[in-house]
């Protein structure tokens, strides 16, 4: 837990007053017969109050142990407060084990799998619990995910990677069942501070990396950070290389005390090879290639370009509450050309190249705004959440191939010529629109026991279209969803809490029926029981859960047509979940030992 700077302010005047009674006290001067010293009348100091505020952030914290999370709450909570299986990559870890892409990161993360597309590791989906993670949070603020684009902006850009298993309807409506990832940025500090890097390492990799953050005026009421760098590296495989550029900037305004106003933009272009991978024998049977093979030619080019631009307004209210507002706008392009494996290997050590060539943009907008608020109920404190939501995503591509080209795997000749296959304007165009007020409220009707109450009404509306004709495709019906969640916890002790939660989510689908009316959305829900515990004054965090993921309404093959879907697919997902993370001993990183998570 991270304290406001008037914390030690405080502490050491409280101490000041209690010493100083102590001390007066304690002087020897004759008692009066109702044992108050003589000639002296008795003097009550006031109360001096010590508060705390709750903060998420891991940067300087040098531990693997995260404080509190945001992800699913908004508001930072502390994991035994959480009633949800989280975790967190914490800054310190993100550095000490060089993780630099989101997939890296995830790939450490309990109860995760990175399903790869292409060797320079640009293309991939996240898996947990069974189900594609659909979606990504920018600071609680969700986009799309999908396998064509990067999962996200290079890592140096995050304090840190929060992961929640399981849905998490309430706060970013239509998503996956498996779970979400929450990135929570880098702020902009008050102190002088920054840091450089260059690393060097096998296959000419190559990273400079720059980091600065201070105020801009003298009462630092103006603070700005940036973050630049550059990464190179090529690969054992033949061809393959991935050339990243990413720069971020973000400045924060204190408008009066308790309103703050940030702005920032990020931008990451990327400069790969499109490599998907190798032939097999006809039967299926894997061969013995050399490493270094590749399936294409030296014209494969592989190009994304990211920008995130947002601003968010926060008001911290009297009571302790909090007032937020944030816009943000994402783009995203991406486009591949070239040769891939489209033949298993025959006996004449030949193999047939497909030419792709595929483009894609997507744009989503966000607007988002809530007020979380304490409030007084028989003589007790509990708190408030209410919100509302809005969203579009727009996306636009367009296809093409060419004839095959044949290549020797074995001897390959990258030089060999592709066909060429120029794109038209795009023929393809989807929207999809989502609105959304959601709430919670969580009530302590007892020192031991915590409740949550909370729900989302979403409306979620997909509409297709040819751009170049202009011709409306057939699009999903408007409707709304409600996405429940409850919860309760249970405070064993001072370390460790029992929780149980059920949860719902919905996810759009693209399949048609036999009349090429979209299908309405899958329909997801969970139930879990777990422990959180704290341990070694919040150095060691531990976790064990079990769950129950029911998907239903997903597309299947329609009996009476073929070619069409119909909604009746049912997926069921189960297990449990453990995992250990922190700090052994006290002191900092580098020189204490730290406990790496344990993925079962």
């Amino acid at each position: 837990m991270l304290y406001r700077k008037s914390l030690p302010l405080a502490v050491a005047l409280a101490c000041a007053a209690m010493a100083s009674t102590a001390f007066a006290q304690q002087q020897d001067t004759p008692a009066d017969a109702a044992g108050n010293a003589a000639g002296n009348a008795v003097t009550t100091l006031p109360a001096v109050n010590v508060t705390a505020t709750l903060d998420a952030t891991t940067e300087k914290s040098d531990s693997y142990a995260a404080h509190a999370v945001t992800v699913g709450t908004k508001t930072p909570q502390s994991l035994r407060e959480t009633p949800f299986s989280v975790s967190v990559v914490t800054r310190q870890r993100l550095d000490d084990q060089n993780l630099t892409t989101i997939e890296d990161a995830l790939k450490q993360t309990t109860g995760v799998t990175i399903q790869r597309f292409d060797g320079a590791g640009n293309f991939n989906t996240i898996q947990s619990r069974g189900f594609n993670i659909g979606s990504i949070q920018l600071d609680g603020i969700p986009i799309s995910q999908d396998g064509n684009y990067a999962t996200g902006f290079d890592t140096a850009i995050y304090d840190r990677v929060e992961l929640l298993r399981g849905p998490a309807g309430l706060l970013q409506g239509a998503g996956e069942p498996g779970g979400t990832v929450n990135l929570a940025r880098k702020r902009a500090q008050a102190q002088l501070g920054g840091s450089a890097n260059l690393q060097y390492g096998s296959w000419d990799a190559q990273r400079a990396e720059i980091d600065v953050t201070g105020a801009l005026n003298e009462s630092g009421t103006v603070r700005g950070r940036i973050v630049g760098l550059t990464d190179k590296r090529d690969s054992f495989v033949d061809i393959v290389k991935s050339d990243k550029e990413l720069f971020y900037g973000t400045l924060e305004v204190d408008l009066t005390s308790r309103t703050t106003l940030s702005l920032g933009a990020t931008k990451q272009k990327i400069n790969a090879v499109l490599d998907q991978g190798l032939p097999t024998h006809a039967d299926g049977r894997l061969i013995d290639f050399s490493r270094a093979t590749f399936a294409g030619t030296d014209s494969n080019d592989q190009d994304t370009e990211s920008s995130d631009m947002f601003a968010e307004l926060e008001h911290r209210l009297d009571n302790g509450g909090l007032l937020k507002v944030t816009a943000r706008q994402v783009d995203r392009e991406m486009e591949y050309y070239g040769g891939r494996s489209s033949t298993p290997v025959g006996g004449t050590n030949f193999i047939d190249l497909q030419t792709s060539h595929y483009k894609r943009e997507t744009r989503n907008r966000n607007l988002d705004a809530y007020v979380t608020t304490p409030f007084e109920l028989g003589g007790r404190q509990h708190q408030l959440l209410l919100g509302a939501s809005y969203s579009t995503e727009e996306a636009m591509s367009v296809y093409g191939s060419g004839g095959p080209t044949s290549l020797n795997i074995f001897n390959p000749d990258y030089g060999t010529p592709l066909p060429a296959v120029p794109l038209g304007p795009y023929n393809s165009e989807t929207k999809q629109t989502q609105k959304g007020l959601y709430g919670q409220v969580q009530l302590k009707p007892m020192d031991d026991w915590t409740f949550l109450l909370g729900g989302r009404f979403s409306k979620y509306e997909t509409e297709a279209r040819n751009p170049i004709t202009g011709v409306p495709g057939k699009g999903s019906d408007p409707g709304t969803k409600f996405q429940p969640l409850v919860a309760a916890i249970y405070a064993l002790d001072k370390n460790s809490s029992l929780y149980a939660s059920y949860a719902e989510t919905f996810v759009g689908q693209s399949a048609q029926d036999k009349n090429q009316n979209i299908l309405s959305p899958r329909t997801g829900s969970q139930i879990e029981l777990g422990i959180n515990s704290e341990w070694m004054n919040k150095r060691i965090n531990t976790h064990l859960a079990i769950f129950q993921i029911i998907d239903k309404d997903r597309a299947i093959t329609d009996p009476s047509e073929p070619t069409a879907s119909i909604a009746g697919g049912k997926v069921r997902s189960q297990g449990f979940e453990a995992e250990i993370s922190g700090q052994v001993r006290s002191g900092r990183a580098g020189k204490s030992p730290q406990v790496m998570p344990t993925r079962i």
